[in-house]
């Protein structure tokens, strides 16, 4: 197996809430929604997408520190990333902190 190498990103930074790997920053959600529990990401970091075999136009997204399954990818446009709240920590002294 290879070695898993992962971006530090700075500033305020949302986390992977089992291993703290930084996915994304504050500055590339496109959407809140609140009434399903996710962020809408356009860009995310150290993640990889899994296809999924019940619908190929939709891939899972997983963190690479742990492989937790942190959200969907393909869902809300071509290029957005759709990332479950429960799943992620905000950043330190936001609304979004878990």
């Amino acid at each position: 197996m290879g070695r898993v190498f992962a971006i530090e990103l700075e500033g305020p930074v949302y986390t992977c809430l089992e291993c703290n790997t930084h996915l994304g920053v504050p500055s590339d959600i496109i959407s809140k929604e609140v009434e399903v529990f996710t962020y809408v990401f356009s860009r995310l970091f150290n993640t990889f997408l899994v296809e999924k075999t019940s619908n190929p136009a939709l891939q899972d997204i997983f963190c690479v520190g742990c492989f937790n399954d942190v959200g969907t990818y393909g869902v809300s446009g071509p290029n957005s990333c759709r990332v479950f709240r429960n799943l992620v920590h905000g950043p330190e002294g936001s609304d979004d902190e878990v």
